[in-house]
């Protein structure tokens, strides 16, 4: 039964896969400089995504009101490769992430339409993508974030970097060029954590290896590969829990801030958490 589910499903994905390529042609030429719609599109992308691998998303009881009156930066921690899903059908925003997709035909139209934000992990470029960000947040779009700036187990929150808040603190912005692009809008950062409740209707939250069937952090094959796996799961629960928003203004620095938004999701992830390890991106030996 799991491999029949599967098989539909990969029939699905691979017919709805060029009509994404389509709406994406769609939003990046008409829907958003034309109508000035940049939600319509993106959300029905995300909700048919979400369809096709059997996630059900709820919003934790205890969650506090998403900001809606001014530009957020929402960080959330990371469990699995997946989560663009989970976040892009509850928060309205721009991802952050490794620019590298951006070089896939098909693939780069579907993250621009998504308004993907494709950086360089690497410190040297920090400036370059805190220009990208804030001229991100000056068009009057939201930015998402994973800090941790990897996938974890979720049994701990891991640090969450600091490198482009440093934006939020007068820190260099830049284009391509090298010309400045200072961030011309009032931000606030709220902090978002990210469950699995139930695999299959097996409880994720206390079993790990259970999570460990949405996160595949230990899962040795390529994307491919990782996508099949998925597609054999009849139904996950994923949970969001908007945490209270934070405003920069408050703290000394961009660490301070990155650390106090950790302690908040780590309420909900690790309650208890104190004090955070940077987290092993995989083919390096350090954060």
């Amino acid at each position: 039964m799991n491999r029949l589910r599967a098989l539909g499903r990969a029939a699905t994905l691979m017919a709805y896969f060029p009509a994404v390529v389509v709406l994406a042609a769609l939003q990046s030429l008409v829907v958003g400089p034309l109508l000035r719609n940049d939600t319509a599109i993106p959300n029905m992308i995300y909700g048919g995504l979400r369809r096709i691998f059997g996630y059900k998303i709820v919003f934790n009881k205890a969650s506090a009101p998403l900001v809606k009156d001014k530009p957020v930066w929402f960080l959330a921690n990371h469990l699995s490769t997946a989560d663009f899903i989970l976040t892009g059908v509850t928060l309205n925003g721009s991802f952050v992430g490794k620019g590298d997709i951006l070089k896939t035909p098909g693939v780069a139209q579907i993250a621009r339409a998504l308004k993907f934000i494709g950086i360089e992990r690497k410190s040297a470029f920090n400036a370059q993508s805190r220009g990208k960000i804030a001229r991100n947040f000056n068009g009057g779009h939201n930015t998402i974030m994973f800090p941790e700036a990897t996938t974890t187990d979720g049994e701990e929150v891991k640090l969450f970097h600091a490198g482009l808040l440093t934006l939020l603190f007068g820190d260099a912005a830049v284009d391509k060029k090298n010309r400045p692009t200072p961030l011309k809008k009032d931000v606030v950062v709220q902090p978002v954590a990210l469950r699995v409740k139930s695999v299959d209707g097996k409880d994720a939250l206390h079993d790990k290896n259970v999570r460990e069937i949405y996160c595949m952090n230990g899962h040795k094959g390529g994307d491919a590969s990782r996508i099949w796996k998925r597609l054999h799961v009849r139904s996950t629960i994923l949970e969001v829990t908007a945490l209270e928003p934070l405003d920069p203004r408050q703290f000394a620095n961009a660490q301070d801030l990155a650390n106090a938004a950790a302690r908040e999701v780590a309420s909900v992830i690790n309650p208890g958490q104190t004090t955070f390890k940077k987290a092993v991106i995989p083919g390096k030996t350090h954060a």
